[in-house]
């Protein structure tokens, strides 16, 4: 595996110098308060498609974006086809057009699509078929671009796209939603991928799935005006010393001296997915329900990782490991690393690659071992 192989990424392109055509069809004045909502499927997801969107209100102010594998030289139905079951408007996306509430936005064959400063952003023609990930790559611009006011749903398809780009609208203190079949375990393919990150909110039916978005969104209406100029509560703080004082005595990791506003953040994020408007009310929840305080435990341990994350860190690695592992310089018949807070274990098998890799160039036949340590054991049990 080469390094460049490994580092390379989705571009991000700059703020486009364009502004919407007013004479475009189905485009109206851009919703600044709505959701936005990224639907990921593959090629069996039409149904599921249709499910949502036409049991989903016409006038919510939320703008959908749906991102499906299509194959690239066939042309899209897909925008017709929906059409026909919402009375909201379904167009193509088109770069640099603002998102506005109550629309619908289908991705084009061969395209990847990004979200930046609300606008869509198209760049033609998509990567090569195996490094093509267009839900994972929409989901993680929709997170840094909308924060909280992301929401993604992962409905059915093959394979595991989508699961990445959903951790970061979680971190991001989004919601995240995957399909369930007929009861609420996820169905088949990219749901279960998605679910076994730990960082879905919920699996439920897609049927349901449009009252949970309009419960959603009616909860974040309502504390609006409770939050600061960055979103975080500012009736919140107040009880952090009663939370962290459960969380103690449940779990047995103190917390009292977290960073307060990401605390506070976390402590937000869970009253948005229970829906609780009122700190004291959550406070409540927490001490009749211990699996509520077990949930926002691991909301607070979300660890941000990828494979090779901070290429520049690795390239160094890489050149001070050839020197330490070549020739006279050898350590001894055995070598070993230690990841601390190794979360669910990508930065692990990166060196267990980079190392495969330096004594492939060296020869070098010692032992190696690298051990990887958390305090959160279902990030190890996934590891």
């Amino acid at each position: 595996m080469s390094q460049q192989s490994r580092n390379e990424a989705p571009k991000r392109v700059g703020k486009p110098n364009v502004t919407p055509a007013s004479g475009e069809t189905g485009v109206k004045s851009p919703s600044h308060s709505g959701l936005v909502v990224g639907i990921g499927a593959s090629a069996g997801g039409l149904q599921a498609f249709k499910t949502l969107l036409g049991a989903m209100p016409a006038d919510s102010g939320m703008s959908f974006v749906l991102v499906q594998h299509l194959a690239p030289d066939h042309k899209s139905m897909l925008t017709d086809l929906l059409g026909q079951v919402t009375a909201m408007p379904v167009i193509e996306a088109k770069d640099g057009v603002l998102l506005a509430g109550d629309t619908v936005y289908v991705i084009p064959p061969d395209a990847t699509l990004t979200l930046l400063d609300r606008r869509l952003r198209v760049e033609m023609p998509a990567p090569p078929r195996v490094r093509r990930r267009p839900i994972d790559t929409f989901f993680s611009s929709l997170a840094e671009d909308q924060g909280e006011n992301a929401v993604c749903i992962v409905l059915s398809g093959t394979g595991s796209d989508g699961a990445l780009g959903l951790s970061a609208v979680k971190q991001s203190g989004g919601l995240t939603l995957a399909q369930a079949e007929f009861d609420h375990m996820a169905m088949s393919g990219m749901p279960p991928s998605a679910a076994a990150t730990g960082f879905v909110d919920e699996v439920m039916p897609v049927e349901e799935m449009p009252a949970r978005l309009i419960e959603h969104q009616r909860h974040m209406s309502a504390v609006a005006p409770r939050k600061d100029g960055d979103g975080t509560r500012r009736d919140a703080a107040d009880y952090l010393v009663e939370i962290s004082a459960l969380l103690r005595a449940q779990i047995g990791h103190d917390f009292v001296h977290y960073k307060e506003k990401t605390l506070v953040r976390r402590v937000q994020r869970r009253m948005q997915v229970l829906q609780i408007d009122e700190v004291p009310d959550y406070i409540a929840r927490i001490r009749d329900d211990p699996l509520q305080l077990d949930l926002l435990f691991r909301e607070l341990l979300i660890g941000v990782t990828q494979f090779f994350r901070d290429p520049g860190a690795f390239a160094a690695l890489q050149a001070a490991l050839v020197l330490k592992l070549a020739g006279d310089s050898l350590p001894g018949p055995d070598f070993r690393i230690w990841v601390a807070g190794c979360a669910t274990g990508e930065e692990v098998y990166s060196l267990a690659i980079l190392v495969r890799e330096v004594m492939g160039k060296t020869a070098a036949g010692f032992k190696i071992q690298i051990f990887g340590t958390d305090i959160d054991d279902a990030a190890i049990a996934f590891a």
